[in-house]
């Protein structure tokens, strides 16, 4: 899960400053906008790859032999696939794991680069554009939310960290954004003993941000348009499954629209040797956390995941990998045959 890792943070050095630093802030952009609503969170940008070779993919289609990965965010600019995720490494003291926002790059989906932190003490990634184009990565740490902004296409160089969602409480996780015209929504899960999705509203990036309400109890969001639709894509706090939901009727610049969704619609994967374990899924191994939806090319629609075997090793979370599925309807779906 995103849920993550602020226990095991508070036994290491408190977030410090950019490790790949850059310029810019997205609170600051000016002009016309280039993105509409809606499109914030499209997978593809500019150029599209003239296609995916299907057949030559084999999942995990990431994955190293020393670090975890999980909590991924995929996004086609530059020419190039990058993969945002937490990259888990093990330490020898206690809690055994440090975390980390990395990103891996690659050509095709199958030759990935090694992965590069961008935040260092920090989880659970997302991707987004801000209305004038600028590219947001959001992501936590034990201090609160924060994000960074790129204005290349490339994501190589990032901006210093700004603080995410003044005016709320600093227990806050899984971060995610929809620009809507009016403003911009944050979903978020929120607490500590207790846990709550909220969503929360300002009148920009760098405003302040009031609760809206609770929607549900799901976590690991995902805010992104399908069919010219809002939707959602959360996991399931018990087994860890990924849900797609549908934003209610109302009109989205309307902040408590955001309150209202359909019925979650499971997502079934496949099992494979890299997500399947003994025990149940969450308990002993996981099947497809963290899932993140990416409309390709094409219009079809792939799901990136997360899987391990075992949750005993990085300090529990288990050596996670990325996973990828297909599907024409949102309802079946089928696994790289690699």
């Amino acid at each position: 899960m995103r849920r993550l890792f602020f226990a095991a943070a508070a036994a290491v050095a408190a977030a410090g400053s950019a490790v790949a630093a850059g310029s810019g802030s997205a609170g600051a952009a000016t002009g016309a906008a280039t993105v509409a609503p809606g499109q914030d969170h499209s997978c593809i940008v500019g150029p599209p790859p003239a296609s995916i070779d299907w057949s030559a993919l084999v999942n995990p289609i990431l994955s190293y032999p020393t670090v975890g990965v999980k909590d991924q965010a995929l996004q086609w600019s530059g020419g190039q696939w990058h993969m945002l995720y937490s990259d888990m490494t093990a330490t020898k003291a206690a809690p055994d794991v440090h975390f980390s926002v990395a990103v891996s790059s690659s050509p095709d989906l199958r030759h990935w680069s090694t992965p590069r932190v961008i935040a260092d003490n920090a989880a659970s990634p997302d991707i987004v554009r801000s209305p004038s184009g600028t590219f947001i990565v959001t992501y936590q740490t034990p201090q609160g939310l924060a994000y960074r902004t790129a204005s290349n296409a490339s994501l190589r160089s990032w901006s210093a960290p700004h603080p995410l969602g003044r005016g709320l409480a600093h227990r806050m996780i899984d971060a995610a954004l929809a620009f809507t015209g009016h403003g911009v929504i944050l979903g978020f899960k929120a607490g500590s003993s207790t846990q709550h999705f909220e969503i929360a509203w300002a009148p920009s990036l760098t405003g302040t941000f009031r609760v809206v309400g609770r929607p549900d109890t799901v976590e690991n969001y995902e805010f992104l348009t399908v069919g010219g639709a809002w939707h959602l894509v959360a996991t399931s706090n018990t087994l860890d499954q990924p849900f797609l939901f549908t934003l209610g009727a109302g009109d989205p610049k309307t902040p408590s629209t955001w309150l209202h969704w359909s019925t979650g619609q499971q997502l079934s994967i496949p099992n494979e040797s890299f997500n399947s374990g003994t025990g149940i899924s969450s308990v002993g191994y996981e099947h497809a956390n963290s899932a993140f939806l990416c409309v390709g090319p094409g219009g079809e629609d792939y799901l990136t995941y997360a899987g391990s075997t075992e949750l005993t090793q990085f300090g529990g979370w288990g050596h996670a990998r990325i996973g990828l599925a297909r599907s024409s309807d949102l309802v079946h779906w089928e696994v790289p045959p690699g």
